[in-house]
């Protein structure tokens, strides 16, 4: 292999470009855009955060008056994008990408949501276990 294509001389950030788009249509990156719904986790309704829906009816307001998109059609869209950003998982998920794109090993444990106290130590015992188990650690 020639001197100049080396991963060392490559340029900084020339594996971050691909990571967002991984999975996004040929369509859309001929459109220069990137589908972030692709990160999107569906969760139960229980763990939404009250403060997603006046932000979810604002923007599917806006696209349907002012751009004339249908609505059902602007309110998934919307919901799928908003979905990306409850508890930082899309940021998390583009971070974890760019450590496997580097070899770094990937780090889990941080997610591990720990519970307060009465629910640690009375309650709910095994809740590590539960958790991990959520996360598919075990």
């Amino acid at each position: 292999m020639s001197e100049e294509y080396k991963e060392e001389n490559l340029p900084e950030g020339t594996g971050s470009q691909l990571i967002p788009q991984l999975g996004t249509s040929s369509r859309r990156l001929g459109d220069g855009d990137v589908d972030m719904r692709l990160l999107t986790v569906i969760m139960d309704p229980t763990e939404l955060p009250t403060s997603l829906r006046p932000v979810l009816y604002a923007m599917t307001r806006d696209d349907v008056t002012r751009l004339k998109k249908p609505f059902w059609a602007s309110l998934v869209d919307n919901y799928l994008h908003l979905m990306v950003g409850i508890g930082g998982r899309g940021r998390r998920d583009l971070i974890r990408g760019e450590q496997v794109a580097q070899g770094q090993p990937v780090n889990v444990e941080s997610e591990i949501k720990e519970p307060g106290f009465i629910q640690k130590y009375i309650t709910r015992r095994n809740w590590e276990q539960e958790e991990r188990k959520r996360l598919g650690l075990e």
